[in-house]
């Protein structure tokens, strides 16, 4: 039992006993270099783990799926506003194809119901229909615009060319040439 109770001044060659400011400083020395060798360690474990190829290709391809995941759903987002124009602008012009001519008729109500909102020019075998129409909503005032060109397959005959009304519908018939 005697053992247990350890006097440490009861040495005289001690040399801490006798300088009581340098046990402090080596103490804070003990402790700097503890807390030097941990930080160290954990940095080494953070670099080594930071440089490894595996992490970094996960990394990868972790924001490779994050960016295709953006650019799926921005695709989707712009097939829906094309979609919804073109569902918008389809149904406007039909083109039929009769025995000695073609007939392309117009719905006149998306623009302002007036067959003088809509333009047709001829160039050779080539007929363009330009047409416009203003439409006030709640969201304010809508423009429409719509072009279109199309292609005749038989030579037309661009001197006989009619164009009717027939209550909400404008009827353009293009003869072609036997």
């Amino acid at each position: 039992m005697e053992d247990n109770n350890y006097g440490h001044e009861n040495y005289e060659k001690c040399f801490l006993c006798k300088h009581p400011t340098m046990k402090h400083v080596m103490v804070g020395l003990l402790v700097f270099l503890g807390a030097f060798a941990a930080f160290y360690v954990v940095a080494d474990w953070h670099f080594k783990r930071m440089l490894d190829p595996m992490i970094q290709m996960q990394r990868m391809d972790r924001a490779m799926i994050r960016q295709e995941r953006k650019m799926d759903k921005f695709a989707r987002k712009e097939f829906a506003k094309e979609h919804k124009m073109i569902q918008n602008t389809a149904p406007f012009i039909h083109v039929d194809k009769a025995d000695n001519s073609y007939k392309i008729i117009i719905d006149l109500r998306p623009f302002d119901n007036n067959e003088r909102n809509i333009e047709v020019k001829t160039n050779g075998n080539m007929v363009t229909i330009n047409a416009a129409g203003e439409k006030n909503s709640h969201r304010g005032q809508e423009i429409t615009r719509y072009s279109q060109t199309f292609a005749f397959g038989e030579k037309i005959n661009s001197d006989d060319i009619t164009k009717v009304r027939q209550g909400n519908e404008y009827i353009i018939t293009i003869p072609f040439m036997d």
